[in-house]
Order: structure tokens, then C-alpha cells, then sequence
């Protein structure tokens, strides 16, 4: 410990640094109470000019602007009552105005006190009187304009009612005359299409029978042929049959035309070539005479009478056709002049109607336009902003008015026709009667004109207020420039003098800096200051100076030395307790189990335990040594091969764990060349320091890996035995909730049967790997609907499925036979677009099925021995769903009742009648699920229908009222026509 050093002090009174800067600032005082003399001295001065200017030429200027702006204000507001249209917004314009003028007329009797009774006072007051006077002109003109537009628009209101009307009375009339124009058409081309239907029909009926007749002869001249040039006789009984079978249809079809209008010519050739088969010497018997006589083994020779036979026979049956083909013609031809006639008065008859329905039509329609023009006219008038472009549009209108009472004339009595001529005359009046529409919009721009000249009057009055204004606000600017002037002059000297004490203030405070506060104050606080540095950095030998002052830099200077004292006693004590403390870190860093080191804020290393050491950086192969960075380490570890992450990857291996090391928090794991894991801590100081932990965890990494591999070999049988089960079975056995015992449980179950229909026949027609594709890809689909809808796939028996829904998980018993219904819906659909696929791919017969489901108590759960179970439900509830399943159609639903109550709210059934099964002593009520009602009532806006000689289109959602009210009628009088089975006419009057 170094001895405190001993200074000694001057002896007498000594003035100290307070009273020396006392009687230096005291200096620089005076100088300001001189300087404040000066500044007072202008000061006064300018506060002299500046009153004259407040009291005299700010009061004028004041006055001039109000007057200029309240005539501003006014000048704006004036055209506001031009643009208003509404009598309300005109009286707040109005009352606005007023409130201006008053203030004007303020204003001029307050300008008096200042401009006093002068010339230019008496020009402002004239000014103004004029201005009010012309705002009150325009204010009566614009009252009189709104007041008249007001009723031009009632009027115009009137009109677009009064022309509404018109419209709505005429639409009915157009569209009945259009509708009884268009039925009256129908109803003629129906009964003439009926008539001609009928008679095509029975026309072709007695051409098909004449061909039907012809062939038959054919083929009897075929047959007797054929018996002529027979080579055996076992051919004959064949020949024979098919005779007699020809016989008695000619025979028949003769027995009819005798009946009906006598008989042909050509029956009688038909029965001359029938002759040539019966009667004594008949073609038959001379054919089995001949194969009598002839030799066994040898071809039998025509006789000469069989020869002759078979010439008749072909000259009979020339001479039959070409009667025969004459008759055919005669038919053809009755038909089609009878058609002839037929559309020749149905031609004349439509012509009729159309000429009387065109002109109805006409009518109306030149009406509605009339009308429709005459709005026109009065509407596009009220727009006019010119008096001059009213009187064209009155020519056009007298000309219009003139072409709808022509037409009224014409029009009929009718009520619907007395209203329409009603409303069409009130139109008129809008345009003719008293105060019409031209004269109140004629009045209106009058009125108008007389306001926009009372405007700009009015603004030519606000003009030349405004220039009286601007000469007030010149003079009394001229005499503000001039008292202006004389504060200048005062100003400019005041700071002339200000400067010369400004000069000589800061002349002596430079003085006092250099030879006083800068030797004696300065420079003594900078050696003690730089004293005080030093020390504080821990060099306790520094030199103290002037020590030997006795002022208070002496003080400071005695103070700091023994405080210097007492810090070099107190580091000598310090650094024997932060050896010890070190000591025993050391100790403790080295006695934990984990590898323990810290890196300071540089990233150097500070401290580490030889488990650090031993662990990852043996001595042997790599020196650690206290002072190297964490990147110099890591970076020799990975040139030694010690990382095993780091193999063929060392510069990114590197640049990672350089990352993390800079991180506040790290942990992670690394793994080792010789098969050890490293579990690696990380934290940061508050200082930047770095401390780590490092654990050996290579056992725990064994234990996971050998876990990881049994998880992954029970995954994957998992995986192959969920294939087996259903995904809710599968579910209820790994969660625990079926542990496998042989145990069963009533409960209320939806079970659903379904296969496909012919399966064995289509079995027999395709190959085996087709079928099988087919039929796997069946099943994929049906199931993954089924597991959609949440349901149990209990078993696949061929091409048959079976599946239930309510175990082992269910919503209820109604919502589980829903879903299970609307899977069957579902499972239909998409048979029906997996058969449009399978058609592209080759496969001619589509794919149908057929499926049952029943609701009721089953018994399900585990059935089988303790080695084999399976889950399942039995009882007759499983057995109704099979019964129902193989009563039902090809593509049908067929469900029972219980199911039926618990869907019929969302679900369109069709009942079916009740069956009798196996099993079930009672008959069995039985539905057929069809579809949503959603979708039904969806479809049922719309109505598309399209059989033979029908088509019906019909678009229910964007129907109006009144087209059903027509449609309604027409399906009306076409149920009558197909009733009585003839064209009705339509009653009188009827519009539909």
C-alpha cells in the first residue's frame, strides 16, 4: 500500500473561484442593464407609430374589408336563388340574403364614426340601397319561377301516372287479342292436323294391308314354286303347312274387303293362283305322283302337265300384280286429294282469321305507340330551356292528338276498352285542357328570363360597391406606409446602438476566458479529469495534481488521492478472493458428469472440464486449449473425421453449427465418427458469454432406434389388417373399445343388401381378368361411398355387399337409416356413370343392381371360436334387408315400413305391394326409395315431357301470373279435345 502523500497549503485569505466569477458575471450584467436603456429607448418610439397606425389606418382598413367581404358574400349568394328548385332551400337563400343585406346596411352606418359624413360614404350608402332593392326584385322573380316550376311538375307527374295507366290498360288488350289470335290459329291447325292424321292413318292402314297382301301372294307363288321343283318328299309336309297357313289369311283378308266395299278385282286372281294348290288335279298330288314314279337314287324329271303348271302359275301371278299394283295406286291417290280438300279450306279459313285478328292487332298497336309519342312530346317539352321551342312541339302534339281520336272512334264497347279510351283522354288533357302543360312551362321560363336580369343587375349593383370598397382600403393603406416609414427610422437606430453593446459584452467575456476561466478553471478540471480516467481504468499509481491549491480545484484534487488510496487497499483484496472463487469453479466445472464449457463474448474459450476434453476432443488427437474461438475448434474436429454429420459436408456442417452457436438458445444433438450421440445445451449470457453443456445419450439413441423399428413393423401390420376390417371396427379394436371377446348385444340396426343382377350370366360372356377388374372396381367405388356415409361394411360375398349402420357407431336410429338410404341413392348414380365408362372400354350389357334395406333389432358383435371370430349382426332384421334385396327390381330401392317412416320427410318413396317371405308369417308393407324431395322440388320447376306426336315444355319458376292463367286454359281445352277425342271450338269471347 502506497503512503498518502502530504501537500501543504498557502497561508492568508485568498479570493476562490465563486467571487472571482462573480465579479466577472456582475461585469457582463451591467453591460446588459445598458444595452436594456437602448432597446427601451426604441422601443418607445416604435410604440408611438404604431398606435397612430391601430387607432387610424387599421380601423379604416377594417371597415373596407367587412364591406368588401359582406359584398362579396352577397354576390355569391344572389345566383344560389337561381339554383334552387325547392320552395323550402329558396326561403333559406332567401333568409341567408337578408341576413347579408342587414349586416351591409350595419356596416355602412358603422363606416360613418371612421370615414366620417364624406363623400365616399354617401356613394356606399346609395350603393347599397340600390342593392337591396334589386335582391328583393329577384327574390319575388325567383318565388314566382319556383312556383311555377312546382306545378309543372305536378303536372308532369300526372302525366307519367296518367301514362302508366295508359300502358297497364293497353298490355292486356294487346296480349288477348294476341292470345285469341294465336289459339283461334291453333285451334284451326289442330282440327285440320287431326282430320289429316286421321286420315293418313287409316289411309296407310289399307296401304299396309295391300302390301301386307301383295307379300302373302308372294310368298304363295314361292311355295307352289317350290313344290314343283321339290326333289323328295320330306320337303312336302313343311310346304304343305305353310299353304294352308297362306290359304287362310287370303281367305280372311277376301272375307273383310267383300264386307266392307266389295271385293277387289285382284281376290279373284288370288284365288285362281290359290286354285293351283287344291282341287283334284292340284300341283301337289302331280308332285308326289312323279317322286312316286321315280327310281330311288335318281333326280326326278319334270312332267310336261307340271311344266304346264308352273307356266300358268307364273302368267296367274303377272296378271295378279299388275291388278294389284292399280288398286294400290287408286288408294294413293284418294289420299292425297282428300288431303288436298282438307287444306285448301283450312287455308281459306286461317286467311280469314289472320285478317281480322291483324287488324285488332293494328289497332291496338298504333295506339300504344300514338300514346307512347304524345308522353313523349309533353315530357321532352317540360325540358325545354327556350320559350321559342315550345311551339313545334304543340304542332307535333295537336297532330298526334288528332290520330288518337280517330282511333278511339274505332275502338270497340268492350268495359276493358271504355277504361283504356278514358285514361288515353285524360292523356290528352294534360296537353290541351285548361292551364295546360305548354302554357304553365311557357310561363315558367318568362319567369326565369325576368330573374336572370335581375341577377345580373344585381351583380353589377355588387360591383360597384366593391370597387367603392377597394378605393377606402387604398387610402387607408397610403397612410399605414406612412407611419410604417418612421418606425423604420427608429428602428434602424436603436439597432445601431444594440450592435456597439453587443461588441463591447462580448469583447470582455473573451478577455475572461483566455486570462481567467480557461488557465485557472479549464485546464486544472481536464488534468484532474484525465487523473480520475486513469485510475479508473486500474492504474492506481497515477500522479494527483495541484494538490497545493487552496481553492475548491485544491479540494478535488485531496479528494481524488484518497480515493485512490483506498482503491489500490481494496483491488489487492479483490484479487485475493477472485483467485480463490476461481479456484473453486474449476473444481466444481470439473466434478460434474457432463461435458461443461464456456465461451466468452468474443467467442474465445474460457473454461472447459476434462469430460469436454475426453469426451469429444481427446488430447490425444486434438489439443483444447483455453483461448481458441469456437470456429477454430469445430473447424479441426471436422478435418479429423470426429463428426459424423459432418462427413462429405464440412463447410456446410460448419456454417450450421456456427448459426446455432449464435443463437440465445440452442439445443440439439450430434452425432459421432465412433457411433456416440452428443446432446448439445446452448444458452447466452447477459455479458454475450456462451456456457454449453454437452451429454452422452448414445444409450438412449439405441433405445429409440430399436423402438422406432417396432413401430414401424406395427404400422405396417396395422395396415394390412385395416384392409381386412371396417374403419370403424378397425377403429373400436385399437382404441381399445372391442378387446376380442365373443360377446354380442341387441340393438336397432339400418342393414342394407345389394348384388348385381345376372352376375352368373355375365360371368359366362366376359374373360376373367376383365371381370375381375370390373368387379373390384365395383366394389372400390360402392365402398368408398359407403365409408362416406359413415356406414359398416360387413362382408363382400361375390358381387353382393352387405353393410349396416347404427354399430359400434351411430347418430340415431332415424338419422342412421337417412344416410343409409341416401348412400343407396349415391351407390345408384354412380353405377350408372361407372356403366358409361365401362361401355367406352367394351363391355355391351351395362352393369344393374338391385338393394334392400330394412330397420329393426339385430343381434351384433363377435361371433366365431376364441381362434377365429368375426363381427357381424344376425336376426331377422338381416334377414328382412336379404328378402327385400332379392324381391326387388332390376335398379331398384326397396325398403320396408320402419325404414320408410324414419326417410319419408326427406326422402321421395313409391309404395309397392306387399310381399310374402321366407320366414315372416305376415305380409311385408315394402316402398321403393326414388330420390330426394330437394331434388325433386328443384326439377319440378320445370316440366319437359316428350312422347309419340307429344312434346311438353313447360318452365313453371318464370312463369308470370298470367301466362298460368293462359296455360291453365290451354291444358284445359286440350284435356277436352283428347277426351272426347275430336277438336273442340273454343267458346266465345274466350281471351284465355
Amino acid at each position: 500500500m502506497t503512503a498518502p502523500q502530504t501537500v501543504k497549503k498557502s497561508a492568508g485569505p485568498t479570493l476562490k473561484i465563486n467571487g472571482k466569477l462573480v465579479l466577472a458575471l456582475g461585469f457582463l450584467a451591467a453591460m446588459s442593464v445598458v444595452a436594456g436603456i437602448i432597446a427601451w429607448y426604441s422601443f418607445d418610439h416604435v410604440s408611438q407609430s404604431t398606435e397612430k397606425i391601430t387607432h387610424g389606418s387599421i380601423p379604416e382598413i377594417e371597415v373596407a374589408l367587412q364591406l368588401a367581404q359582406i359584398s362579396a358574400e352577397i354576390s355569391a349568394s344572389a345566383p344560389d336563388l337561381m339554383a334552387n328548385t325547392e320552395l323550402e332551400d329558396h326561403k333559406k337563400t332567401v333568409e341567408a340574403l337578408n341576413q347579408r343585406a342587414f349586416r351591409l346596411s350595419e356596416l355602412t352606418d358603422r363606416s360613418r364614426d371612421v370615414f366620417g359624413e364624406s363623400e365616399s360614404w354617401r356613394t356606399l350608402k346609395d350603393i347599397e340601397h340600390e342593392l337591396v332593392l334589386s335582391l328583393g326584385t329577384l327574390k319575388n322573380d325567383v318565388e314566382t319561377r319556383l312556383a311555377e316550376q312546382e306545378e309543372r311538375q305536378d303536372a308532369t307527374g300526372q302525366l307519367t301516372r296518367l301514362h302508366e295507366t295508359f300502358l297497364l290498360r293497353m298490355e292486356p288488350l294487346i296480349d288477348d287479342a294476341v292470345f285469341e289470335f294465336v289459339m283461334q290459329g291453333e285451334w284451326l291447325s289442330a282440327r285440320s292436323n287431326v282430320y289429316i292424321a286421321d286420315l293418313v292413318e287409316s289411309s296407310m292402314q289399307k296401304v299396309g294391308e295391300f302390301l301386307k297382301f301383295g307379300d302373302t301372294i308372294d310368298d304363295l307363288e314361292g311355295v307352289l314354286s317350290a313344290v314343283i321343283l321339290a326333289s323328295d318328299l320330306d320337303s312336302f309336309g313343311p310346304l304343305q303347312t305353310r299353304y294352308s297357313a297362306l290359304e287362310a289369311e287370303i281367305e280372311e283378308n277376301a272375307a273383310r274387303w267383300a264386307a266392307e266395299a266389295g271385293e277387289p278385282a285382284f281376290v279373284d286372281l288370288a284365288q285362281t293362283i290359290l286354285d293351283f294348290g287344291r282341287g283334284p288335279d292340284n300341283i301337289f298330288i302331280l308332285k308326289e305322283q312323279e317322286l312316286w314314279q321315280t327310281p330311288p337314287g335318281q333326280s326326278p324329271a319334270l312332267s310336261p302337265r307340271l311344266v304346264q303348271k308352273g307356266n300358268l302359275l307364273r302368267i296367274s301371278h303377272e296378271s295378279f300384280h299388275t291388278v294389284y299394283s292399280s288398286a294400290l295406286i287408286d288408294v294413293v291417290k284418294n289420299l292425297e286429294n282428300r288431303s288436298q280438300s282438307e287444306t285448301r279450306q283450312s287455308g281459306s279459313e286461317l286467311s280469314d282469321l289472320i285478317l281480322d285478328g291483324a287488324n285488332t292487332l293494328h289497332l291496338l298497336l298504333s295506339l300504344r305507340a300514338e300514346g307512347n309519342l304524345v308522353a313523349s312530346i309533353l315530357g321532352e317539352m317540360s325540358n325545354v330551356p327556350d320559350v321559342a321551342n315550345i311551339g313545334p312541339f304543340a304542332e307535333r302534339f295537336e297532330a298526334s292528338e288528332a290520330r288518337i281520336k280517330d282511333m278511339l272512334a274505332d275502338l270497340g264497347t268492350a268495359r276493358e276498352k271504355t277504361e283504356l279510351r278514358n285514361t288515353t283522354l285524360s292523356l290528352l288533357n294534360i296537353g290541351t285542357g285548361e292551364n295546360n302543360l305548354f302554357e304553365i312551362h311557357r310561363a315558367e321560363l318568362e319567369s326565369s328570363g325576368r330573374a336572370v336580369m335581375a341577377l345580373a343587375n344585381a351583380r353589377e349593383i355588387a360591383a360597384s360597391l366593391q370597387a367603392e370598397v377597394a378605393k377606402l382600403v387604398a387610402a387607408a393603406r397610403e397612410r399605414g406606409v406612412t407611419a410604417g416609414g418612421h418606425s423604420t427610422e427608429v428602428i434602424e437606430l436603436g439597432r445601431s446602438l444594440l450592435v456597439l453593446v453587443a461588441v463591447a459584452s462580448l469583447a470582455t467575456a473573451v478577455l475572461v476566458m483566455l486570462f481567467y476561466i480557461r488557465p485557472r478553471i479549464i485546464r486544472p478540471l481536464e488534468n484532474i479529469t484525465g487523473a480520475m480516467t486513469r485510475l479508473a481504468d486500474g492504474d492506481t499509481g497515477v500522479d494527483i495534481p495541484y494538490r497545493g491549491r487552496n481553492d475548491e480545484v485544491g479540494d478535488m484534487a485531496n479528494a481524488l488521492a484518497v480515493f485512490r488510496d483506498t482503491a489500490i487497499e481494496i483491488q489487492e483484496s479483490n484479487h485475493r478472493e477472485i483467485e480463490e472463487g476461481r479456484r473453486r469453479l474449476i473444481n466444481a466445472i470439473e466434478n460434474i458428469s457432463e461435458g461443461f464449457s464456456l465461451y466468452d463474448a468474443n467467442d474465445k474459450l474460457v473454461v472447459c472440464n476434462s469430460v469436454y476434453r475426453d469426451l469429444f476432443f481427446p488430447k490425444k488427437i486434438i489439443e483444447t486449449e483455453i483461448g481458441k474461438s469456437f470456429e477454430e475448434i469445430m473447424r479441426n474436429a471436422t478435418k479429423l473425421a470426429l463428426i459424423q454429420d459432418a462427413l462429405d459436408r464440412e463447410t456446410d456442417w460448419l456454417r450450421e453449427s456456427l448459426e446455432n452457436h449464435r443463437k440465445r438458445l440452442n439445443s440439439g444433438m450430434l452425432r459421432r465418427s465412433d457411433g456416440r450421440w452428443v446432446l448439445v445445451n446452448e444458452r447466452k449470457t447477459e455479458d454475450g458469454s456462451t456456457v454449453a453443456v454437452y451429454s452422452d445419450i448414445t444409450q438412449i439413441k439405441q433405445q429409440e432406434q430399436a423402438i422406432s423399428e417396432q413401430s414401424q413393423a406395427l404400422e405396417r401390420l396395422s395396415n394390412q389388417l385395416a384392409k381386412y376390417l371396417s374403419p370403424q371396427v378397425y377403429a373400436s379394436i385399437f382404441e381399445g373399445r372391442n378387446r376380442g371377446d365373443i360377446t354380442s348385444r341387441r340393438k336397432k340396426l339400418t342393414v342394407f343388401f345389394s348384388d348385381i343382377v345376372g352376375f352368373t350370366e355375365i360371368t359366362e360372356q366376359m374373360e376373367a381378368e376383365d371381370l375381375t377388374r370390373i368387379l373390384n372396381q365395383y366394389l372400390t367405388e360402392m365402398s368408398e361411398i359407403a365409408l362416406e356415409y359413415g356406414a359398416t361394411i360387413d362382408k363382400f360375398v361375390g358381387d353382393a355387399i352387405v353393410i349396416f349402420f347404427g354399430d359400434p357407431e351411430s347418430k340415431g336410429v332415424k338419422e342412421d337409416a337417412l344416410a343409409c338410404v341416401k348412400m343407396a341413392l349415391a351407390m345408384k348414380k354412380r353405377l350408372q356413370e361407372l356403366n358409361e365408362g365401362w361401355l367406352e372400354m367394351g363391355v355391351e350389357k351395362p352393369l344393374q343392381c338391385r338393394m334392400g334395406i330394412n330397420t329393426g333389432y339385430c343381434t351384433v358383435g363377435n361371433f366365431g371360436s376364441s381362434e377365429r371370430m368375426d363381427y357381424t349382426a344376425i336376426g331377422n332384421g338381416v334377414n328382412l334387408a336379404s328378402r327385400l334385396e332379392s324381391t326387388a327390381a332390376t335398379g331398384e330401392i326397396r325398403i320396408s315400413h320402419e325404414t320408410y317412416a324414419n326417410v319419408k320427410d326427406v326422402i321421395l318413396c313409391g309404395k309397392r305391394k306387399e310381399i310374402t317371405v321366407k320366414g315372416f308369417h305376415l305380409p311385408i308393407n315394402t316402398y321403393v326409395a326414388q330420390e330426394e324431395r330437394d331434388e325433386v322440388i328443384s326439377e319440378a320447376e320445370t316440366i319437359h315431357e316428350e312422347l309419340q306426336n307429344v312434346r311438353l315444355d313447360i318452365d313453371l319458376k318464370n312463369m308470370t301470373p298470367a301466362a298460368r292463367r293462359k296455360t291453365e286454359a290451354l291444358l284445359q281445352r286440350v284435356l277436352t279435345q283428347i277426351a272426347t277425342g275430336r277438336p273442340d271450338d273454343p267458346p266465345d269471347g274466350e281471351d284465355g
